[in-house]
């Protein structure tokens, strides 16, 4: 009930054509949109592809070392947000490291990379070995071995961490706001800025939005999942 009120509440809120106007017509919420959908995507995949590299690095590892990684990991998510923003920004100013981009883009990166290393781990750990020694009996190359027995194993977890780590940098707003460039302004930013002074309609329809991006997500994974499943079973 605690869950699914409020969400009921912003879905039915949000159902007003008087807030997609006025969504509409906000240029520096819709920018901010746009902008935060690009960073999450840009993260998402990043990310992505360093946790994929460093699930499979790990098990090649000393247990110690294995340790440490898994230690350097696991900082980032429990450690309070405004922590790593602070850290973040103090080592970009010591660097001399323009803000913008670049920062945001490493800020999400190491909010995330646990999220999706520790998703891969999971998966890489139950590889089936047998399959990627088949391709090769029968003669493919490291190429075809990659694309026809390696990655498709790979891609329900690719799947779900880029879709966590885009749900996490799409949510963002601490370590966005120390580590952005003045003339950046993230959507978490806008919508804080804008409910200081009152909740309008355009922010229902926005919430609303963003809850059909991130349901439309799931679901589509969740089929395409099935579906991948259900053809390995025939």
């Amino acid at each position: 009930m605690f869950l699914l009120g409020p969400l009921f509440f912003v879905v039915s809120k949000g159902l007003n054509l008087e807030g997609f106007v006025g969504l509409w017509n906000d240029s520096n919420l819709a920018e901010s949109f746009v902008r935060s959908l690009v960073l999450a995507v840009l993260s998402g995949f990043v990310t992505t592809v360093l946790g994929t590299c460093t699930a499979l690095a790990m098990p090649k590892l000393s247990k110690k070392f294995q340790w440490i990684v898994n230690m350097g990991l696991v900082f980032p998510m429990v450690l309070p947000e405004i922590a790593i923003g602070l850290c973040l920004l103090v080592w970009f100013v010591q660097i001399q490291l323009p803000l913008g981009w670049v920062t945001l883009i490493c800020g999400h990166v190491a909010l995330c990379l646990g999220y999706s290393t520790f998703v891969m781990k999971a998966l890489v750990e139950s590889l089936d070995e047998s399959l990627i020694e088949a391709a090769r009996d029968l003669g493919a190359n490291k190429w075809e071995v990659f694309r026809h027995a390696f990655l498709p194993q790979l891609m329900p977890g690719l799947v779900s961490s880029f879709i966590l780590c885009f749900a996490l940098s799409l949510d963002d707003y601490l370590i966005s706001f120390f580590v952005k460039s003045m003339d950046q302004t993230l959507l978490p930013i806008q919508i804080f800025s804008k409910l200081r002074m009152k909740v309008g309609p355009e922010i229902y329809s926005l919430s609303l939005i963003l809850f059909c991006i991130s349901a439309l997500g799931v679901v589509l994974s969740h089929l395409w999942i099935r579906k991948r499943n259900h053809l390995r079973n025939v």
